[in-house]
């Protein structure tokens, strides 16, 4: 065990040295410094009859969901936001100012997603194939450690930097969203709709919690992704853009597929679990045992699919 935690040391070391890590940080630090600025100038003030203003809104919103020409998805949006205005009104839920949790909130619904995806593919895909590629995995392969450890070591870190960008994001978007709106608003709710299709509603900090454990989730498969084609390939700049590549075409993949039964089975409809508790699946008939089912079953073949790839490389020590 020690020797391991020796080689999760090292890889750690590689990984925060290197520049490109600390800018890839400080890239998420920035726009999340320079969302809350422009949320805080660009913040409209709540009226005192907002019920009449959500009123009129709601109109609006209906005569644009029965245009014909309105595209499903915009329409589906929209129609959304139609019931939980529906639902305020009728909960008396007035809309409240911006708060730390509120923006914590709206950076993790931004921010996570797309930019810790990318960021996490260019690490996890660089950590392997960079080494064949500069040639120094000759002399990690020296080491008195079996290519089984040397992999998990650096399968760890990945895993762990991943949780690290996470954890800067969250803390981030917390002191900026404190210092530009306040840390009130603990009891604030948070309106979605649940699988049934009905407005529910949730304490803001219970949901930005809640959300930042389902998209951990989220970032290990998308991490594991990377990695696997990461002992693939041999170049760390063609390891890098496929897993950046994939990570789009994967949901381009379940949203045009939608109408075929199989495509539940894609990798990328069953990441994100919150779909269960704070929307509606991706696709029907999907359940919550049945994504944890195939995101175990994909774990456990790419780790393996890695690890076999790993060991049976012929790398010349000469």
């Amino acid at each position: 065990m020690g020797s391991l935690l020796n080689l999760i040391q090292n890889e750690n070391m590689k990984i925060y040295r290197r520049m490109r890590s600390w800018i890839l940080v400080i890239i998420m630090v920035g726009i999340v410094i320079l969302t809350g600025t422009l949320m805080k100038t660009h913040q409209a003030p709540i009226p005192a009859n907002w019920k009449s203003s959500l009123t009129i809104s709601d109109q609006s919103l209906k005569n644009a969901v029965t245009s014909p020409n309105m595209p499903a998805r915009v329409k589906s949006t929209l129609e959304l936001t139609l019931k939980k205005n529906e639902y305020a009104i009728a909960h008396n839920i007035a809309p409240s100012a911006t708060t730390a949790w509120g923006f914590a909130t709206t950076i993790e619904q931004r921010a996570i997603g797309v930019l810790i995806s990318v960021f996490v593919a260019i690490v996890a895909g660089d950590i392997v194939a960079g080494e064949f590629s500069t040639g120094t995995i000759k002399l990690l392969l020296t080491r008195p450690q079996s290519r089984g450890r040397i992999l998990l070591s650096k399968y760890i870190a990945t895993l762990l930097f991943s949780l690290f960008l996470i954890a800067v994001t969250m803390v981030a978007s917390l002191v900026v969203g404190g210092i530009l709106f306040g840390f009130g608003g603990v009891d604030q709710p948070y309106l979605y709709q649940a699988a049934s299709g009905a407005i529910q509603q949730v304490n803001m900090v219970a949901y930005l919690f809640i959300n930042y454990g389902y998209n951990s989730i989220t970032m290990i498969m998308i991490a594991t992704i990377a990695f696997m084609i990461s002992t693939i390939f041999r170049s760390s700049a063609v390891a890098i853009a496929i897993s950046i590549l994939s990570l789009f075409i994967g949901n381009t993949l379940v949203f045009v597929l939608s109408s075929y039964s199989w495509d539940r089975y894609i990798l990328f409809a069953n990441t994100d679990l919150s779909q269960y508790q704070f929307g509606t699946p991706v696709l029907s008939g999907m359940t919550l045992g049945f994504s944890i089912t195939m995101l175990f079953l994909y774990f456990v073949v790419m780790n393996a699919l890695s690890w076999y790839l790993f060991r049976k490389r012929d790398v010349s020590l000469t």
